[in-house]
């Protein structure tokens, strides 16, 4: 089950008989189609943290803070499939000190997050960053928790973001 932007990519690289459901997840189920629930995801527990609680956490120095949000839409299709952990593709404004995986590149790439560290995990408005949690947490790491309305409700709440400035985002957006 792919959406229609990801078979064409599968098609571009090759891959056949690649198919689109076009109403996803949920016109599946209304059809009553049959779904596989892995009880182990299903059981694992994802605390929300509020900014206030989230922003204590990131003070302590053994802790990582990953931002899952998913590339720019211009910004993906100009890096192709290369992944570089940095903040440069971020789309949008960010919490100060995150790394960003796009939650599509974590399975391929959570070997780059430090094991030995406590993990606080972001996105835009809290999305992704409840499954990223859970795949995390099935890896082993420490996941203390997300941050509940994601970065979205970080910045309503007052709280500071690092304008983006100088990235590969701005550049896309200046062409």
């Amino acid at each position: 089950m792919y959406s229609k932007r990801a078979a064409r990519v599968a098609a571009e690289k090759g891959y056949e008989n690649v198919y689109s459901f076009t109403g996803g997840l949920p016109e599946w189920r209304f059809f009553e189609y049959p779904l596989s629930i892995d009880e182990n995801w299903k059981n694992v527990k994802v605390k929300k943290l509020s900014p206030k609680d989230f922003n204590e956490y990131r003070k302590q120095e053994d802790v990582f803070i990953l931002d899952v949000r998913s590339l720019s839409q211009r910004s993906l299709s100009n890096r192709g499939s290369t992944f570089v952990m940095d903040n440069s593709s971020l789309s949008g404004d960010y919490i100060a000190n995150v790394h960003h995986i796009p939650l599509v590149y974590l399975e391929e790439n959570y070997h780059l997050i430090p094991k030995d560290r406590k993990i606080l995990i972001t996105d835009w408005i809290m999305k992704q960053a409840p499954m990223a949690a859970k795949f995390l947490t099935q890896q082993g790491y420490q996941v203390v928790g997300i941050l509940k309305g994601g970065t979205a409700r970080w910045q309503s709440e007052g709280f500071p973001l690092i304008k983006m400035e100088n990235s590969l985002y701005s550049e896309l957006l200046c062409d």
